[in-house]
């Protein structure tokens, strides 16, 4: 995997931290905002009734995900009853307290479903060896939720989650559609969020594919959610979803249905 890991900018280490920074403060208290709330009940809802179209539904034997970015754990939980082991890796160690606190009060075990702290774009500034164990490699499905606008470089975001797919395994991207192609209001504050902890506010459906594409990814397929979502009037009072999956190819002699 070393010879895989892309020199990141310095303009990314710099969101990454005030990512690290700014979410370890709020960990505690940002799920508890009404709107938020609602966000989190929508997407796991969405989540559970696409299980087919995602790849989960129905899948004997060890199926494995990874929930990247996790914080609290919203997908992690929505999908854990429908996967033999979860994963979960997030930039701050204070949302992984949460994620494992709340894994644990809703009845799991560590085995069946944890958090760890890393960072896949910048691994030095959140070091983990566990990152290039077996444990948290090969997964048959990764989640990354309503955060790849946290990310400076998305295309290299979304190369590093395939590389930690196996053959056959399906990523699954869950964010905002662009207010270009949404027809929703554009943020008010796009450009002030954006310097602080956002490199974007929402993605095209191209920008998506090419980035998926770029990664080898196959079968592209993108689905809005079924309702908009009603956010604060600072980032444009309503909001539209997108659910944005991938494959990553089989290796010869291997062939894994999804």
């Amino acid at each position: 995997m070393g010879d895989k890991i892309h020199s990141i900018s310095d303009e990314a280490k710099a969101l990454g931290e005030k990512n690290k920074e700014h979410f370890d403060q709020v960990a505690a208290e940002v799920f508890k905002h009404p709107w938020i709330q609602r966000l989190c009940s929508q997407i796991s809802d969405e989540l559970q009734q696409n299980l087919g179209w995602i790849g989960v539904a129905d899948k004997p034997g060890q199926f494995k995900m990874l929930d990247y970015a996790c914080g609290n754990g919203v997908a992690s939980r929505a999908l854990a009853p429908y996967v033999s082991v979860v994963r979960g890796i997030d930039i701050s160690s204070k949302m992984v307290e949460q994620y494992n606190m709340l894994a644990e009060a809703a009845g799991f075990s560590s085995d069946k479903m944890r958090a760890i702290h890393g960072d896949l774009m910048d691994p030095e500034a959140s070091p983990s060896p566990e990152l290039d164990t077996p444990e948290f490699n090969d997964f048959d499905l990764i989640v990354m939720c309503m955060a790849l606008h946290h990310v400076q470089d998305y295309t290299a975001m979304i190369q590093k989650l395939s590389e930690k797919l196996r053959s056959g395994g399906v990523l699954l991207i869950i964010d905002l559609v662009a207010s270009s192609e949404s027809g929703c209001p554009e943020a008010p504050l796009s450009k002030e969020l954006s310097n602080h902890t956002m490199s974007k506010m929402g993605f095209t459906e191209v920008e998506v594919k090419t980035a998926f594409e770029k990664a080898g990814l196959e079968g592209w397929s993108w689905r809005w959610c079924s309702e908009r979502s009603q956010v604060p009037e600072e980032i444009g009072g309503e909001q539209q979803g997108f659910f944005a999956r991938g494959c990553k190819s089989a290796g010869i002699g291997e062939v894994k249905q999804v």
